[in-house]
């Protein structure tokens, strides 16, 4: 999946929650060292399609993550830019074909 900001920025998506009826993405751009959180409203839907193993989740809100977000416990670190979560999770989407290889 991946969504384009207001800037025309590309981002892929690895996980879709929902939080209080309102739906938001995690996504990766380009040399941020991490994920960052996206309002369903603010940004436009470019590519629909969830590519890849997901689970499902439930913390604060509920939603799809992928895979390695939950079961290799990415998803807090990435969120704090954590740079060696950054790099196993760089490194997986690269083993799974889901980045480029040159991605940082």
């Amino acid at each position: 999946m991946r969504i384009k900001e207001h800037d025309g920025e590309i981002v892929d998506i690895y996980a879709i929650y929902f939080i209080n009826g309102e739906v938001n993405f995690l996504g990766m751009p380009k040399n941020y060292g991490g994920l960052s959180a996206y309002s369903a409203r603010e940004v436009t839907v470019v590519e629909p399609e969830i590519e890849g193993d997901s689970v499902y989740f439930r913390n604060n809100g509920h939603g799809i993550y992928h895979w390695a977000l939950i079961k290799e416990n990415l998803l807090d670190d990435l969120l704090e830019l954590d740079e060696t979560a950054y790099n196993r999770f760089l490194d997986i989407l690269k083993a799974e074909g889901r980045i480029d290889p040159d991605f940082c």
